[in-house]
């Protein structure tokens, strides 16, 4: 469980920072805003994730670990379609973005709940030192795949998806890659035990 926690921990930092890195620019680029409205519905959105996160350990305890972990990647990939595959403004805003800040608070709390639940007091100061490692790694891998799909595409480019009949823009696609990547945590999550914990 703790080795599936820090893979979890490294896919959702990636899909995250992938997210977090292409927001402002698709605001401006794709919906129009000016850069001050655009970082303040950035600002506004990190508020609401962070004011999720502080409510998420009641309903951790009322549904446990494993379901919390899946609601909240289950969430975060019907907001990151919705972000790549519209064009809407407001379906984007109210479909993609702000569920979007919900999925991501319900996880790094489950996170060190579970890190604390799957390690015994020796292994902890390690164990979370493991985690924000994860951590790190998954900002520097998310920088890289921003970099090489902007650069790519280009800054105004396009991505045709022929299965679908679309064309989506650079932000767009970007937005894609993060449902990917947060789709691969479903089969890790998978493998995550009801109920497990350690006991010595």
């Amino acid at each position: 469980e703790l080795g599936l926690v820090f893979a979890v921990k490294l896919l959702g930092i990636v899909a995250y920072a992938v997210t977090n890195s292409t927001l402002v620019l698709w605001l401006s680029s794709d919906l129009g805003y000016n850069d001050q409205k655009a970082l303040g519905l950035v600002a506004g959105w990190s508020a609401v994730m962070t004011a999720t996160a502080v409510l998420v350990g009641s309903l951790t305890d009322a549904v446990g670990l494993r379901r919390t972990f899946f609601l909240g990647v289950w969430v975060c990939m019907i907001a990151r379609a919705v972000l790549a595959f519209t064009s809407l403004k407001w379906l984007a805003l109210v479909g993609g973005l702000v569920p979007l800040a919900f999925g991501e608070a319900l996880g790094t709390p489950v996170l060190v709940a579970a890190i604390r639940r799957y390690s015994n007091t020796r292994q902890r100061s390690i164990a979370f030192s493991m985690f924000y490692t994860m951590g790190n790694f998954g900002f520097l891998f998310a920088s890289l795949i921003f970099d090489y799909v902007r650069q790519g595409l280009g800054e105004h480019g396009h991505l045709a998806l022929p299965l679908l009949g679309l064309k989506i823009t650079t932000y767009q696609s970007l937005f894609l890659v993060s449902l990917v990547i947060e789709t691969a945590l479903l089969p890790v999550l998978w493998y995550l035990r009801e109920g497990a914990e350690t006991t010595h």
